[in-house]
């Protein structure tokens, strides 16, 4: 019966310090308040990329990145709008430049607002809790926009990054009151962490 009992005793202790590790959200976003940013060619000649940092909590799988494209269909410049049939980039860095992953989407509209998203699932792309950069660009000679949240600091752990040559940088980062880039991420999130006990401890615990 003794037995029985510390049996019992121990499936519960396991149960309760069996705990979630907190501070690993399983998303991370942030939402556009009507800015429009510049993506792909310029009447200037320049090649505008946006990206946004972020801060990662704890090391796991980033799974998927999604940036909200605005398309108005329209010339702007001289310059011939993206559309359906044109392809987007989005990459993942780390702050010092080096490149993580890079994923392409087709886009599928050439008017109205859509969030496109990037799956980096396979292969699984790893992260150790750090800071890391987002970006998007297109390597077509055609422009579209993509949105933000303008005027104001929105997420507090990163901020904004532009380039005037589109992928091949430099990145460069913005003062917070650019804004931060409209973006949505899936991440790994909580794990379980299981705490082991001695059986002595568990003896001890209930005398």
């Amino acid at each position: 019966m003794q037995a029985r009992m510390m049996r019992a005793l121990l499936i519960a202790l396991l149960a309760t310090t069996a705990g979630t590790a907190f501070g690993c959200p399983s998303s991370l976003g942030v939402t556009p308040n009507g800015g429009k940013a510049w993506l792909g060619m310029s009447a200037g000649g320049f090649i505008a990329g946006e990206g946004q940092s972020f801060h990662n909590d704890c090391d796991g799988a980033l799974f998927t990145v999604a940036f909200q494209v605005v398309l108005d269909g329209l010339a702007a410049g001289g310059v011939p709008p993206l559309g359906a049939g044109d392809t987007v980039y989005a990459q993942v860095r780390t702050l010092g430049g080096v490149v993580l992953a890079t994923r392409s989407r087709v886009l599928d509209f050439s008017t109205g607002a859509q969030w496109v998203v990037f799956d980096f699932t396979t292969p699984t792309l790893n992260l150790p809790a750090g800071d890391f950069l987002v970006v998007c660009f297109t390597a077509s000679a055609k422009q579209g926009r993509v949105a933000y949240f303008q005027n104001g600091d929105a997420y507090g752990p990163g901020v904004r990054y532009i380039s005037e040559t589109g992928e091949f940088g430099p990145w460069t980062a913005l003062t917070s009151e650019y804004g931060d880039l409209a973006i949505m991420l899936t991440l790994e999130g909580d794990v379980v962490a299981a705490e082991r006990a001695t059986w002595g401890a568990v003896k001890a615990a209930y005398r």
